[in-house]
């Protein structure tokens, strides 16, 4: 596991050599390198890939899905109201997304190709692909195969959003064929700060992704047989989950717990989530948030048990609880109904021991009362088991998750915020998509307004193709 202050240390090593040029000799605007080395990209592609599954793209899922609530600002809009707005997201799909992680992608493909470096061209696809899946899943249709060529396609148009489904495979099958190569030397190694430049990891979490990706599509396509196969060639065990560490000094720690530094008393646990894991016993609960008085906090920085929470927090980009989740809906939708209770339980064992819950006698309680599929009487009451189990375990690092399990399957059962209705939510129903950035809409208005119409509008309310 490498820390992320590498990539501070790169882009200070960058830095230095620009201001280093000789500009009457070289005529190089030092602030836009013509080349940077592969080694400082791909530090800065999975930091910010990081980020953006911790930063605001996390809070908002968060507050959608009731495990958080504002009590004072514009949080207390997003939560009463539901106004996310056209100027919500733009920082993230216009730094984090395709100026951010796929801009970087890009240039870890293009130049690992040009370097004969397989394993840089097969990490940026991974990254990639994972951009591109959590962007289309939050806003249907989006710019893919027309994206990212600069001024070739200044107003991109938008790939339909199972268009971009498609492709994300396609990114990480290419990414599972480049990570199978030989490695060459001067590959990544200490600038992979998951991996360190580990190829078979790597194809395993690519694995993984895949199987992520095709269950957003449970409700258009028969896909748990493929997701089955891939969960048996991804990893098995925490141990081999890509894991980000963030660290204690403020300007490289995780994001969740610098809002709660930087933007104290505005965002706390909903009230709901927290009695009802209070009410289920759930061995998690202290791990989750703390009560002060009647307020669930999430974060206190006196408190090193809110494991999700702390500056210097080890994220997974993907879990093996999310795994374990998955085997178990798949085998219970094609019909191994055994094998799903297996699958559950090795869940909740894993999302325990993941955040450092042991004891068992509170552990085996709650998986008599919550984890039993025997108590469902129809399958669907059994998804629901599985469904709400992962609601549980999903919190604080996978929130986006969690709202997708909630589009394709309509479990856990949620009551929309009694102010919701309004302009941007006619129906005032649990936001099932993000509103296109108001940047988007000034810039590239013609390809925006037909994305809209293809998908027959774009509220909040307005399920994509996925989740229709």
């Amino acid at each position: 596991m490498k820390s992320y202050k590498k990539l501070f240390l790169s882009v200070l090593a960058l830095t230095f050599i620009m201001s280093s040029c000789d500009l009457e000799e070289s005529n190089v605007d030092p602030s836009r390198p013509l080349s940077v080395n592969l080694n400082l990209i791909l530090p800065s592609t999975l930091g910010q890939t990081a980020y953006n599954q911790m930063a605001l793209p996390a809070r908002q899922p968060g507050i959608v899905m009731q495990y958080l609530t504002g009590i004072d600002a514009q949080q207390v809009a997003y939560s009463e109201n539901y106004l996310f707005t056209e100027n919500t997201f733009n920082n993230y799909w216009n730094f984090g997304i395709y100026g951010g992680v796929l801009k970087d992608g890009r240039d870890l493909i293009a130049l690992g190709t040009e370097a004969e470096q397989p394993y840089y061209v097969g990490i940026g696809k991974i990254l990639m692909a994972e951009a591109f899946g959590r962007l289309t899943a939050s806003f249907g249709d989006v710019p893919f195969s027309d994206a990212l060529l600069g001024t070739e396609s200044l107003k991109p148009a938008f790939d339909t959003q199972e268009q971009v489904y498609d492709g994300v495979q396609r990114l990480l099958d290419e990414a599972i064929t480049e990570l199978s190569k030989a490695a060459v030397a001067g590959g990544p190694a200490g600038d992979d700060l998951i991996f360190s430049g580990d190829a078979g990891l790597w194809i395993q979490t690519a694995h993984a992704l895949k199987a992520r990706f095709l269950m957003h599509l449970t409700k258009r396509r028969s896909v748990y047989g493929t997701v089955l196969s891939e969960l048996g060639q991804a990893f098995t065990t925490a141990i081999d989950e890509p894991r980000f560490q963030w660290e204690s000094a403020i300007t490289s720690a995780n994001p969740f717990a610098k809002f709660g530094i930087g933007r104290p008393n505005t965002l706390a646990i909903n009230p709901g989530f927290g009695q009802a894991m209070t009410t289920r016993l759930d061995p998690r609960a202290s791990k989750y948030f703390e009560l002060d008085g009647t307020q669930y906090n999430f974060h206190n920085s006196n408190n090193t048990e809110l494991i999700w929470a702390q500056n210097a927090s080890l994220i997974p980009l993907i879990s093996l609880v999310e795994l374990k989740l998955y085997e178990a809906e798949a085998k219970l939708m094609t019909g191994d109904a055994a094998g799903a209770q297996t699958a559950l339980t090795e869940a909740v064992d894993a999302s325990m021991a993941q955040i450092g819950v042991s004891d068992a006698a509170a552990i085996a309680a709650y998986k008599t009362a919550y984890a039993d599929l025997a108590a469902g009487a129809t399958d669907q009451d059994k998804l629901n088991i599985i469904i709400t189990e992962a609601y549980y375990a999903l919190y604080g690092h996978q929130m986006h998750t969690a709202w997708t399990n909630f589009r394709r399957t309509g479990f856990p059962a949620m009551t929309p915020a009694a102010n919701g209705a309004g302009g941007l939510d006619p129906s005032g129903a649990i936001p099932v998509r993000w509103l296109y950035p108001s940047g988007e809409q000034q810039t590239n208005a013609v390809n925006v307004d037909a994305a809209i119409a293809n998908q027959g509008g774009a509220l909040l309310d307005d399920n994509t193709w996925a989740f229709r």
